[in-house]
């Protein structure tokens, strides 16, 4: 009886490190969408407009994504709220292997900030997380996205940003849209939800603390289970891995990460230090033995809003230099191979990896999208390695 059970527990053994490291298997790739590229009623709103006035120098112009138009040295233009641009989108980032884009989430404006939401009202306050960020259609591209033919071929999540994810009126939207079938979920089913930009200032304006804030998100994953979800699974970002970690435990998500890992030099550094740089950061998260999701930065460099600046940005001239197809490749094949080597309840439990970023191009020269100047660099360097990556531990 004895030999027998020893065998048992031998073998639940090799189930669960079977399990576990899933050989054979990729992780599913997100990668973080943030649409401010639109027009309303034929004209930029106060986001769009500080696209537009940073990427018009000539010199920036090469980061442009390609629909946009280059009208003179000095100016441009450009308008990504139209269906065929959307379904041209997908279809690149099906190309280049992406499982499922992560739409940041803002609050829908008036002109001059007008909003009746208090948190809403918050975000955009002088000294806020960010000042004056008043987009009036800011789910253009996700409301494109659904619209498409194309839209089996990705899938989607939402990211929280700030004290609106609070709203009890957002976040039945959020539920809502969370019951949508290209959702992404992992884990048996569990939807993936991301948040940023939530420290102490924004804790105090969802209900007067870091504590008083763990009831409100408790509330939401009540709300979402009786609506039928299962229990959203959670990710805090910060930059700080000891940080976003306190963080996380006090609200009690499930897992953290980081939106991007800024850095560099007024002149420029190499690409290979923001790879090291981020390799640094995964391992610091296994070591605090706290579920996480790895992101793969491709880059940073803030140039043009430094040389522009916008209310709702403070950023310098700091910067990587841009990367190429072969670094881009390097960074994304390391951040899977981490994934697949560090699964289980204290790792990359939901072995997803996310990529900062399809569209941040005014704040990063190396933005996935196909570009004016990167033509199809980017996405074709990410389609070699992607699709066809599998587990091999």
């Amino acid at each position: 009886t004895m030999r027998a059970f020893s065998y048992l527990v031998v073998c639940l053994s090799c189930l669960v490190s079977f399990s576990l490291s899933a050989p054979n298997v990729k992780p599913s790739v997100g990668i973080i969408r943030w649409d401010a590229w639109n027009q309303v009623d034929g004209k930029y709103d106060a986001v769009s407009y500080c696209v537009q006035i940073a990427l018009a120098p000539a010199k920036y112009q090469y980061r442009l994504p390609f629909y946009a138009q280059v009208l003179s040295p000095t100016n441009i233009s450009f308008n990504a709220n139209v269906q065929s641009i959307m379904d041209q989108e997908i279809l690149y980032a099906a190309h280049a292997g992406i499982d499922y884009w992560i739409f940041d989430t803002y609050c829908h404006y008036g002109p001059n900030c007008a909003t009746s939401s208090p948190f809403c009202h918050q975000y955009c306050q002088p000294g806020q997380t960010s000042e004056g960020y008043c987009p009036q259609y800011p789910t253009y591209g996700r409301d494109l996205y659904l619209k498409s033919p194309y839209v089996d071929k990705l899938n989607f999540t939402i990211m929280l940003l700030g004290s609106p994810a609070c709203d009890k009126d957002m976040q039945q939207d959020y539920i809502a849209t969370m019951k949508n079938p290209h959702y992404h979920t992992v884990m048996g089913g569990r939807p993936l939800v991301y948040m940023f930009q939530f420290s102490s200032g924004e804790a105090n304006a969802c209900a007067g603390g870091w504590n008083q804030s763990r009831v409100v998100f408790d509330n939401f994953r009540k709300m979402a289970i009786a609506a039928g979800l299962s229990n959203p699974y959670m990710v805090l970002m910060d930059f700080n891995v000891d940080t976003v970690k306190s963080h996380a435990q006090i609200l009690g998500f499930d897992a953290i990460s980081t939106y991007a890992l800024p850095g560099g030099t007024v002149q420029g550094v190499p690409m290979s230090q923001q790879i090291g740089a981020a390799q640094s950061w995964w391992q610091q998260a296994a070591n605090s033995q706290f579920p996480f999701v790895p992101l793969a930065p491709t880059g940073w460099d803030p140039r043009p809003r430094a040389d522009h600046p916008c209310p709702c940005v403070n950023e310098g001239p700091e910067h990587f230099i841009q990367a190429t197809g072969a670094e881009l490749s390097q960074l994304v094949s390391s951040a899977l191979d981490f994934t697949c080597a560090h699964p289980g309840a204290s790792g990359v439990e939901a072995q997803t990896v996310i990529i900062y970023a399809w569209n941040e191009s005014s704040e990063n020269g190396a933005a996935i999208v196909p570009s004016l100047g990167n033509n199809t660099m980017y996405v074709d360097a990410l389609a070699k390695i992607v699709p066809s990556y599998k587990c091999t531990v």
